[in-house]
């Protein structure tokens, strides 16, 4: 019984890592190049990482948001943020996955990640954000 229980909560705990793999791994940020909505060639392992998991979870839906540094006015910058939502959206789904499981949202640079007027603040700002918004009850490994 105590090797059945053992075995039960190394399970659990293997389970729970897995989770947390999972769920990093759909949170994880891409960033853009200043001014810039097109998805940087040493971002794309990233998002390819979430096309894995996506696969595997058919349930699962993300919000994608799109974040820009603090130059330039409101209103260019939330077009800028949606533009970088969107470019993140058209990625995935050029990789097989299917459009309605996205919604994308720009905060343009009400929501920095850094505070700061130099370029190591602003680089962390300009990102894209993911967050599951339907799905993530019981999320799986891609096998």
């Amino acid at each position: 019984a105590a090797a059945a229980k053992d075995a039960a909560d190394a399970d659990g705990r293997r389970r729970a890592g897995e989770m947390e793999s999972v769920r990093n791994t759909i949170a994880a940020k891409v960033y853009f190049d200043y001014d810039k909505d097109e998805i940087r060639d040493d971002q794309k392992a990233t998002l390819d990482a979430k096309v894995g998991i996506m696969n595997a979870n058919s349930a699962v839906r993300l919000r994608i948001a799109g974040h820009t540094d603090d130059r330039g006015s409101d209103e260019y910058n939330l077009a800028l943020g949606q533009r970088r939502a969107a470019s993140v959206q058209r990625y995935l789904v050029s990789r097989g996955l299917n459009a309605s499981r996205f919604e994308t949202v720009s905060f343009g640079k009400e929501r920095p990640a850094a505070q700061g007027e130099n370029e190591d603040a602003w680089s962390k700002n300009r990102r894209g954000e993911f967050e599951i918004i339907a799905g993530g009850d019981n999320l799986r490994m891609p096998r």
